[in-house]
């Protein structure tokens, strides 16, 4: 009996806590934040079956019980990623993670936490919904009292490839979005978290993925809330128009001797190659067509959600824009915005070869978008806004180029959305323009610009490790006072709006300060700097009526992005 006793506290010792899930037994860790707050990480835990053989370009399927118990202790695979290269990479990659504030060792536990759920960018391509200290960090959501969940989602090829009818429909990686928003719903609970008190974020693809949930009746009742970080489903470079094409050619940089016709060709010969040979190819055929011209920004990426012909497991059926227009859309409260130039880091790359192209050839600045199909009308078209925007010449003035592209490819989009669908839900528009040491945007600075480039927001709302010189940004004593007063706003911003549907900041009620949303007839907007300011008009007002005018006068509707 003794040397049961022992053995009992011995193996409560070495393992980690111990959750029961219907599905089997969990493992995790317990950990501590700076400020003292105790949590529970549960990582790499499925929330699907691998899709892989023939469950590869098919719909997630649920995950089959176990028996042992699960090791989520540590991080598993990632999705494929084209232009990267990992030994994580694997098709066996739907896993999800949890974290967790609550006492998660007291009988019964109490499911009444708030839940955020995660939705990491990457272009559709790249990106991983894991919370390691490299990338980004559950921390500061944990000192907040919340619930913490992210995961992977397929992608690429092996998420949004698309045959253009229902032999390969398309959406699978926003089809595991809603999968793995199921499985927060059956087993938030087991975590502390409420099922009924779930909001969605994301940033980039993140969050245009969060738009595209709002669109689709599949994730209806699986959230309450939004937040949607620079990109939306209106974004030029978040739908594919020509997915058929982009299919077909796939395979041939697969095989240049694949000379199949039919979607049924495709599928058979997609499922006989190797997952790597797939991998590479994406990659190649990405790197060719990205560097020739503007080609994805504005005709939308390679490997994007698509509209689907009409099926059982349709996500999206019409175009986004006029669903969103006639409020055909899951309504709940949203904040949305964007950052003061986005664009900014296009200077990590050399883009001087656009610049050439665009003073050379104007009409490829006309979007696609607005279905131009008379080339002399999209020359006089694309020379509007060329003289608009850099008048001298785009190769004359970086600045003006990247003040171009910022309001392009993400500005005008999150402007419009919110302008369509205010009549419907509560939106809270958002400006990041805060530049700070926390912003961690070192190379990114441009005379001329904005100065807060894409992405820079996380940084005050995701523990992470920057440099050896800062290697925990949850110890604020390394940025001054005015990055901690962003960093806190931004935090009760988001988790407070999460608990309550309303934004507000952590301050006495005499203080309390108030985000009106956006009213149809008067758009409005959270200018969040050192301070928080209310603004009236758009953001960048004068660039946002340019582009909206144009497509009022040359514009060919029905549109699906803006």
């Amino acid at each position: 009996m003794i040397s049961l006793a022992v053995s009992f506290i011995f193996l409560q010792l070495v393992s980690g806590l111990l959750i029961q899930l219907p599905d089997g037994r969990v493992e995790g860790t317990t950990d501590t934040t700076r400020a003292g707050t105790t949590y529970h990480s549960f990582l790499a835990m499925r929330y699907a079956e691998p899709p892989i053989g023939q469950l590869r370009f098919q719909p997630a399927q649920a995950v089959s019980p176990w028996n042992d118990t699960y090791d989520a202790t540590s991080e598993k695979n990632i999705c494929y990623q084209v232009n990267e290269d990992s030994i994580k990479e694997s098709e066996d990659c739907l896993f999800v993670n949890v974290f967790s504030p609550k006492n998660l060792t007291s009988t019964p536990i109490e499911s009444d936490l708030t839940v955020m759920v995660w939705i990491h960018g990457g272009g559709f391509i790249q990106g991983a919904g894991y919370m390691n200290e490299g990338g980004v960090g559950p921390k500061f959501f944990m000192d907040e009292d919340v619930v913490l969940v992210a995961f992977n989602y397929r992608l690429g090829p092996f998420g949004f490839l698309s045959t253009g009818d229902k032999r390969i429909p398309g959406n699978l990686g926003l089809k595991d979005q809603v999968f793995a928003l199921k499985w927060v719903q059956q087993n938030i609970k087991y975590f502390g978290g409420d099922p009924n008190k779930v909001t969605i974020f994301g940033q980039s693809a993140g969050s245009s993925s969060v738009s595209y949930q709002l669109l689709s009746s599949q994730s209806e009742g699986l959230y309450r809330a939004a937040i949607l970080e620079s990109g939306t489903a209106l974004s030029p470079w978040a739908y594919q128009r020509y997915e058929r094409d982009i299919s077909f050619l796939t395979a041939k940089y697969i095989d240049p001797d694949f000379n199949g016709t039919t979607s049924d060709d495709l599928l058979d010969f997609l499922n006989t190659a190797s997952a790597d040979s797939i991998d590479k190819a994406s990659a190649e055929l990405n790197s060719h067509y990205e560097n020739a011209s503007n080609y994805q920004i504005s005709k939308g990426f390679f490997y994007a959600p698509v509209i689907e012909v009409s099926h059982n497991d349709a996500f999206l059926t019409k175009p986004q824009y006029g669903l969103f227009e006639n409020g055909t859309f899951n309504k709940v409260p949203i904040i949305m915005g964007m950052n003061a130039e986005e664009s900014l880091a296009l200077l990590s790359g050399d883009p001087s070869y656009l610049w050439k192209i665009y003073d050379s050839q104007p009409e490829v600045l006309v979007p696609f978008d607005m279905h131009i199909e008379n080339e002399e009308l999209k020359k006089s078209i694309g020379s509007k806004i060329k003289d608009f925007f850099a008048a001298e010449g785009f190769e004359n003035s970086l600045a003006n180029s990247i003040k171009y592209h910022s309001v392009h490819d993400f500005d005008k989009a999150g402007i419009k959305q919110a302008q369509l669908i205010s009549a419907y839900t509560s939106v809270y528009f958002y400006n990041f323009v805060y530049s700070g040491v926390m912003g961690n945007n070192i190379n990114n600075k441009l005379n001329g610009t904005g100065n807060v480039t894409h992405s820079e927001e996380l940084n005050y709302i995701f523990s992470k490790w920057y440099s050896n010189e800062i290697p925990d940004n949850t110890d604020l004593s390394y940025f001054p006072k005015s990055d901690k007063v962003v960093h806190d706003n931004l935090m009760a911003l988001w988790t407070n709006f999460a608990k309550n549907l309303v934004p507000t900041t952590n301050v006495n009620k005499s203080e309390a300060f108030q985000w009106d949303p956006v009213d149809p007839e008067e758009f409005k907007y959270l200018e969040i700097g050192e301070q928080l300011l209310m603004k009236k008009g758009y953001p960048k007002s004068e660039k946002y009526i340019f582009w909206d005018q144009l497509y009022t006068d040359y514009a060919v509707p029905p549109f699906d992005t803006f």
